[in-house]
């Protein structure tokens, strides 16, 4: 009697290495994206945790706010040449560093030098500040003799007179002698300033 000896099924048991070689790279692949993400997301985390540093403001250069409403004029004045400022500058009452200054600009052809005669227009006086190129001058008012101003002008050509005594009711009236001769300026109540664009020739 011939016994028949049954082959054995394979076994089905898991591999004890594990699972097969594809398998157990794709399980550890999966293990790898999953750590990754997770890393990612940590640190996201932690980056929108942490404000970034932010750049130092840029503070621009604090400039003196001139008070109250601006009145316009114009007017052209006569050049002093470049060769006559040390000259002319000698005659007025700016202290030496400013002079200094004001000759250096000249030199750098950052100013221009002019002659501004102002005087009281409507006799009423008054004393005015007048601003120009960084200069201020103080000039008292007078109807019986003009008072010749020597201006630094720069690329803009603005000067600003601005009341330093009390205008009163009346305000102040400033006259210039133009290129055009004797010119009526505004008048400058209070909380007024009077904007002079000045040409030169």
């Amino acid at each position: 009697m011939t016994t028949m000896l049954e082959t054995p099924e394979p076994d089905r048991r898991p591999d004890p290495q594990g699972a097969p070689p594809v398998r157990r790279a794709m399980f550890y692949g999966m293990i790898g994206v999953i750590a990754v993400a997770g890393l990612t997301r940590g640190l996201s985390a932690h980056h929108d945790a942490v404000p970034a540093p932010q750049p130092a403001a840029q503070q621009a250069p604090a400039t003196p706010a001139l008070p109250g409403h601006a009145l316009q004029a114009a007017g052209q004045f006569n050049l002093i040449q470049p060769d006559r400022a040390a000259q002319a500058l000698a005659r007025t009452a700016l202290p030496p560093d400013q002079k200094a200054e004001i000759l250096a600009g000249i030199a750098r052809r950052d100013y221009r030098l002019v002659e501004m005669p102002i005087y009281d227009n409507a006799g009423t006086g008054g004393i005015v500040s007048v601003r120009s190129g960084g200069i201020s001058q103080q000039v008292a008012l007078s109807s019986t003799k003009p008072t010749t101003v020597v201006l630094p002008i720069r690329i803009s050509g603005e000067v600003d007179i601005l009341p330093v005594s009390d205008p009163g009711l009346s305000g102040i009236s400033p006259g210039a002698i133009t290129s055009l001769g004797p010119t009526a300026l505004p008048t400058i109540h209070k909380d007024e300033y009077l904007v002079l664009d000045v040409i030169a020739q």
